[in-house]
């Protein structure tokens, strides 16, 4: 199962373990920012899977989740 590194502004906001928690805090992080960032662009997502900790992960488009709730 792939885990998830939420980041905002380059710094890890979070790591969550399900697709489901990253659409549930993406949706909290846009109603806490709708003045200054609704459209999360400052919020990006990193999937990690089994080899992670040695390739980084790779980045997933945040629409994927916005919307998807």
């Amino acid at each position: 199962m792939p885990k998830y590194d939420l980041l905002v502004d380059g710094e890890r906001a979070t790591r969550l373990d399900s697709e489901q928690k990253v659409r549930d805090w993406l949706a909290r992080y846009c109603e806490e920012h709708v003045e200054d960032d609704p459209g999360a662009v400052h919020v990006q997502i990193l999937r990690r899977g089994s080899f992670g900790w040695l390739t980084g992960g790779s980045l997933v488009p945040r629409e994927e989740f916005l919307g998807s709730r």
